[in-house]
């Protein structure tokens, strides 16, 4: 194989080297699959707008086996960058989180030794366990295959039980993201991209800050959607459903590929289109093997074919969980507020507890709901399909419980050099509740100029 250097400069001449070299890893990856279920190995995969093609199949496989064969107490210890090749499954059932993690390390080590060891002496003196290991490496197109090997000794933790909740959940909301999709003239199968970001979990929070069902950062959630002061409408299903359409067919738009548009959510399209650039190809397959930019690693090499496998699951759910039975649908009703009202003056008149509108509308945080804050004018709030004329119960509401202007708060108006925690002293306030009355959650980033609910 050339070398990426040589890639970036030889053009199509080279990506077509590439391709063909794909093609060939991707025959000579069946057979290092090791075993695979009889749905993944028997399965079409891909559908026309996102193909799988042969050399991405081992790779699908291989995710079609951890959303659906592998539970949380079975970690899969295999290759990163041929992560089929599977050197065994570690049962860590009835340990705690320590042990668990002290019986990897043991297992990692001992293949770590092995394959130095390998590395150091022909073949005929191979043991027994170490000819099953140079079986699976056996066509790796790599010099110094075992010790390169050693290095790339990953594990993946089964998510068989996370994926059947979230096949569950989604029954709540594909309806209207179907809906959401063809009426942005996005790809129906995006519908199953949630399994991959949040496994259908509209409250999710990840470690890098990404929010709920379609994991938005803050940074690019602002430009498809409402988030400021306490209102965060990553939060809310329906609102992010619409983001995520946009944003995808945005990225369509200007890449010219679905299955790239997809590798930009995770990516980011500046770096989606830095690897088009640099390997001069839209071939998803290229772009995945071939390119070697900054972050592109496991995670987006991988998230492509981890959307395959979640659409073959998504629209096969009894092929991989019989009897499954998935959450009703629901569609909420949208009703736009053309005066400022409290949260609980709103829900009186809906005819429905504060809880559940809280539940409806999980966009607005904690000081609407304890009503430091009105709802603001314009805002679209959602409420159960069941409520007749929601316009004629609103106008219920007494004229001095609904404004035309926002109501003025006690608050706290930043200056330079004030902290949140300097602004809670001064108030007596605790520094728990002026996060909660803001909505500032993870890091106390405050502005000169910003007006601070005081609680």
């Amino acid at each position: 194989m050339r070398s990426r250097g040589d890639c970036r400069t030889s053009g199509l001449g080279c990506t077509l080297r590439v391709r063909a070299f794909l093609a060939t890893l991707g025959c000579l990856a069946l057979l290092l699959s090791g075993n695979p279920t009889a749905h993944a190995a028997d399965v079409p995969l891909g559908t026309d707008t996102f193909p799988c093609p042969d050399d991405l199949r081992p790779r699908t496989e291989f995710w079609l086996r951890i959303f659906s064969e592998f539970g949380r107490t079975e970690k899969v210890l295999h290759d990163n960058r041929y992560p089929w090749i599977i050197y065994e499954v570690i049962d860590v059932y009835g340990l705690d989180r320590d042990q668990a993690k002290d019986k990897e390390k043991i297992r990692i080590a001992y293949y770590e030794q092995t394959l130095d060891d390998m590395a150091t002496k022909p073949a005929a003196q191979f043991s027994k366990d170490q000819k099953r290991i140079a079986a699976l490496l056996s066509s790796i197109p790599d010099e110094a295959r075992f010790t390169r090997a050693k290095d790339r000794l990953r594990t993946q933790t089964g998510i068989r039980e996370n994926f059947e909740a979230g096949l569950r959940r989604s029954g709540r909301y594909l309806g209207f993201i179907h809906q959401e999709l063809a009426e942005a003239g996005v790809p129906a199968e995006i519908a199953f991209l949630p399994h991959v970001e949040s496994s259908f979990n509209a409250s999710i929070r990840s470690h890098a800050g990404a929010v709920g069902l379609w994991q938005f950062t803050r940074g690019a959630g602002r430009n498809y959607m409402t988030i400021e002061s306490d209102i965060d409408e990553r939060r809310d299903p329906y609102a992010a459903t619409r983001a995520a359409a946009n944003y995808l067919k945005n990225s369509h738009n200007k890449l010219g590929s679905w299955p790239l548009a997809v590798v930009s959510y995770n990516y980011g399209l500046a770096g989606v289109r830095r690897a088009m650039n640099q390997l001069r190809t839209d071939d998803i397959s290229a772009v995945l093997h071939g390119y070697d930019g900054p972050r592109f690693g496991f995670a987006s090499q991988n998230f492509y074919c981890e959307f395959l496998a979640a659409i073959e699951i998504g629209r096969n759910p009894e092929r991989y969980f019989p009897d499954l039975v998935l959450d009703p649908t629901e569609f909420p009703m949208e009703f736009r507020l053309d005066q400022y009202v409290k949260m609980s003056t709103l829900a009186d008149a809906m005819g429905i507890s504060l809880e559940e509108m809280k539940s409806w509308n999980p966009a607005l945080g904690s000081s609407y709901v304890k009503g430091d804050r009105w709802i603001p004018k314009g805002h679209v709030v959602r409420l159960p399909m069941n409520i007749n004329s929601p316009g004629e119960l609103f106008a219920t509401i007494p004229l001095e419980d609904r404004r035309d202007r926002p109501p003025t708060p006690r608050g706290h108006k930043v200056v330079r050099g004030d902290t949140l925690s300097k602004i809670a002293q001064r108030y007596r306030v605790s520094l728990a509740e002026l996060r909660a009355a803001n909505g500032i959650h993870n890091q106390d980033r405050i502005f000169p100029g910003q007006v601070l609910v005081l609680p």
